[in-house]
């Protein structure tokens, strides 16, 4: 029970170690930091009297881009240039920080000079290969991003949905309280993004993601899981002049998801979201969400209590839901970023037992990483993630304990891999444990699972 109380307070505290734990991790120690300064220093001196050093420039730019100081970097590639126009290592160079402010007619350009030059080795020709393309797309008006990922996954309770957001639409992501049965299941997932420029001058766009997400059980069919969701909305900037960063976006979602073989949550709705880039490496964008839940009854014993109907004991019930959330991004170095997501949820349904508040807090590291061989053109991706959420119901559930109401405390932590092989194409897997506790047995399960598969990216 000191649990159930705790959990706000402790939702709050990990929120705030969050926004704390940035900025300290950001402050290399002291001493790598003066040696980097006096070094950045030196070689800006000496590379203003000698400006055909190779080595130096080079050295003088990877320094600034590890400081985040893309300006001076390209200002010494532009003079290397000046006196050799056909170094294609410095047009490669100079066109990936045209791309790291935003420039990409202008990164397009000297990449694809680049290529077209002699002088590149088959990793620096690579690099470019692969990184082209996005560049390319991010010039055009209409631009169509598409990722699928497909493996397989092995769990230790097939009872436990994947808790990936899919089906977060509420409760803690748990599908029965049978008793835990293993299963390994064959999955697809295919997310596509698709950004509409409207060419205003203002960076405004339409903007359209789709999720589809199916499983097969191998031994358990009836926990094989398809889902459909979308959001739709313009991204509008508010003051582009005044505050480049800040945007609101209004948006329409949906989502349908079949069980087994029975349609079992559809929901509509919209929100609007902010976005707000603080610095050239902290983003922050809090939101609201409503959405309308349809929920149809599963057979009555489909793996929860043999003699319930599971429409009366499910965490999830026909009604509203209105979700408020802050998710941000901190970028600490080039190589390594946190990401954390707040929210919390009340959900109203037609009955109090069903009727729940729920806060949600998510922290995720991602780590990049260079690939054992020189020639993989892109980094590889290491992100350990933790999740809380706490489920309170409001009144007790008298088909399961007449005098107990339900509280639900789950933990969840894990590894994400991505590991890119060629421009696009690779492997991603992932390690996860979850186990959600509760004052009620019935609702008390854990699941390990493991998943792996190959991954295209267009």
């Amino acid at each position: 029970m000191f649990a159930c109380r705790a959990a706000p307070a402790l939702a709050v505290a990990l929120l705030a170690a969050f926004a704390l734990l940035g900025p300290a991790l950001a402050q290399e120690p002291a001493l790598a930091q003066e040696d980097a300064r006096a070094e950045r220093e030196r070689l800006a001196a000496h590379i203003q009297n000698n400006p055909t050093d190779y080595q130096a420039t080079y050295r003088y730019v990877l320094l600034s881009t590890e400081a985040r100081d893309y300006e001076a970097g390209i200002g010494a590639l532009e003079r290397l240039l000046m006196f050799n126009p056909n170094l294609a290592r410095a047009r490669k160079e100079l066109g990936f920080l045209y791309a790291r402010l935003g420039s990409y007619g202008v990164s397009a350009q000297h990449l694809r000079k680049a290529l077209a030059e002699e002088g590149l080795d088959p990793v620096q020709a690579a690099q470019i290969e692969a990184q082209l393309p996005d560049i390319e797309k991010r010039t055009q008006a209409s631009r169509l991003y598409v990722r699928i990922h497909a493996g397989l996954r092995a769990q230790t309770n097939a009872n436990f949905f994947p808790t990936n957001n899919l089906l977060q639409a509420g409760g803690v992501g748990v599908a029965s309280t049978a008793s835990r049965q293993g299963d390994v299941n064959a999955f697809q997932l295919v997310q596509a993004a698709h950004d509409l420029d409207f060419q205003n001058a203002r960076g405004d766009q339409f903007e359209t993601r789709v999720t589809g997400y199916a499983t097969e059980q191998f031994r358990l069919p009836q926990y094989s899981v398809v889902l459909f969701a979308g959001t739709v909305g313009p991204r509008i900037h508010i003051a582009p002049d005044l505050h480049p960063g800040l945007s609101i976006k209004p948006y329409l979602t949906g989502a349908t998801s079949m069980l087994g073989s029975t349609n079992y949550i559809n929901a509509g709705g919209g929100g609007v979201s902010f976005g707000a880039q603080v610095n050239p490496d902290f983003w922050l964008e809090p939101g609201a969400e409503w959405r309308a839940l349809w929920v149809n009854p599963l057979p009555s014993g489909f793996g929860f209590l043999p003699t319930l109907p599971s429409s009366t004991i499910s965490t999830l019930a026909t009604g509203d839901v209105v979700t408020g959330y802050v998710g941000s991004t901190y970028r600490l170095t080039e190589m390594l970023r946190l990401e954390g997501r707040v929210a919390y949820s009340r959900a109203w349904a037609g009955l109090a037992q069903q009727s729940s508040n729920q806060v949600d807090v998510q922290a995720m590291i991602r780590f990049e990483l260079d690939p054992p061989f020189e020639i993989i053109p892109r980094k590889w991706t290491v992100a350990p993630y933790g999740r809380f959420t706490h489920l309170a119901f409001d009144a007790a559930n008298p088909l399961i304990n007449p005098f107990i109401a339900r509280r639900d405390a789950a933990w969840i932590g894990g590894l994400m891999v991505d590991l890119p092989i060629t421009a696009n194409f690779g492997f991603a897997g992932n390690v996860e444990y979850a186990r959600n506790g509760s004052n009620l047995p019935n609702f008390k399960t854990e699941n390990f699972s493991v998943s792996f598969g190959p991954t295209a990216k267009f």
